[in-house]
């Protein structure tokens, strides 16, 4: 089998989480979302560290739509983990960094969180 080739996937962790984006690929359109879940004594006990997703009781969460005449389907819900390779139908994707500064939890803002996701067709 041949490597694939992962295209960025354009998340801006300043524009906070949750987060929403459509991106075509081939002759199709994708909806991506992402977002955090993470229990709220988590980010009682947060002084400015950044989260490295998934912990204990924080992790991201990525939905994918793929875009067809009769509507929307879901082709993957998934929490995420680094180095893991997910396949959603024609659809590989991969998230090797995931750190997530609590103040990016339902607010924009540039304060060093870092998510970087790929996407490539398979």
């Amino acid at each position: 089998m041949a490597a694939l080739n992962y295209l960025a996937l354009p998340i801006d962790p300043a524009d906070g989480f949750p987060q929403a984006f459509r991106l075509s690929l081939g002759v199709r359109t994708y909806r991506f979302r992402l977002y955090a879940n993470v229990a709220e004594d988590l980010l009682d006990d947060a002084s400015g560290d950044l989260l490295d997703l998934p912990a204990r009781r924080a992790f991201l969460v990525l939905s994918v739509d793929r875009e067809e005449p009769a509507g929307l389907t879901t082709i993957l819900r998934r929490k995420l983990a680094p180095g893991v390779e997910y396949h959603a139908a024609e659809l590989a994707l991969t998230f090797p960094t995931m750190l997530l500064d609590p103040r990016n939890l339902n607010g924009a803002g540039s304060f060093g969180s870092r998510v970087v996701g790929g996407v490539a067709l398979r």
